[in-house]
């Protein structure tokens, strides 16, 4: 069933089993309304989606750090624990594309883990890889929770001054790195799920209803 993402961050509250699908359609036609806000009002705007942005990330980061490390990827399981710890609320741009960059960078090791022949875990191993799943569908549950926040902040930023724009850097690499990223974690808790599924690991409630 797909759904918009209004739905899943209204529904997320409730617990509700949720279709991914929809996100980003409206993550897309954001564009599409219209606003204006002060400077000020922008700069206050940022911040609140900065914070949303690490928190989900943040998340995301630990999920892919315990997953790597259940898949024997020690050195990447390392280094997403390590910007997990080292990324703030207060985030700049450079800060937000480098947690970006050590994201693909583990999920590109996250998955050779799950492809390799002959990949056997053990119950300790199974354990952690399940509560890596856990967090990573919170992680994109907190990614449709920024679906208002996001909006305003496109919305209002499509208005602002041309003089405020430099201090906009945070918030408007979010509105170009955001869908993007989304989509490439939906697709990387499938996957996730796919192998759990193959190599009798439990699936928790919480990657389940993050699709």
């Amino acid at each position: 069933m797909r759904k918009s993402l209004i739905v899943l961050a209204v529904a997320a509250a409730a617990l509700a089993p949720l279709s991914h699908a929809g996100m980003f359609d409206a993550v897309k036609g954001a564009a599409s309304l219209g606003g204006s806000s002060s400077g000020g009002d922008l700069i206050g705007q940022q911040t609140k989606l900065v914070e949303l942005y690490v928190a989900a990330n943040k998340e995301v980061l630990m999920a892919q750090s315990k997953m790597a490390l259940a898949l024997g990827a020690k050195d990447a399981a390392a280094l997403a624990k390590a910007e997990a710890d080292a990324l703030t609320s207060g985030a700049t741009k450079d800060n937000l594309a480098k947690a970006d960059s050590v994201q693909s960078k583990v999920a590109k090791a996250i998955s050779e883990g799950q492809q390799a022949q002959g990949v056997t875990l053990d119950a300790q191993a199974k354990k952690t890889y399940a509560e890596g799943m856990g967090s990573l569908g919170l992680g994109l549950l907190k990614y449709a929770g920024m679906a208002k926040q996001f909006d305003g902040f496109k919305s209002a930023l499509s208005s602002a001054s041309p003089m405020d724009l430099p201090k906009l850097s945070s918030g408007s690499y979010i509105i170009t790195s955001f869908p993007g990223n989304s989509k490439n974690l939906y697709n990387t808790l499938n996957q996730a799920i796919s192998f759990a599924k193959s190599n009798d690991i439990p699936v928790p409630k919480d990657a389940t209803k993050a699709l």
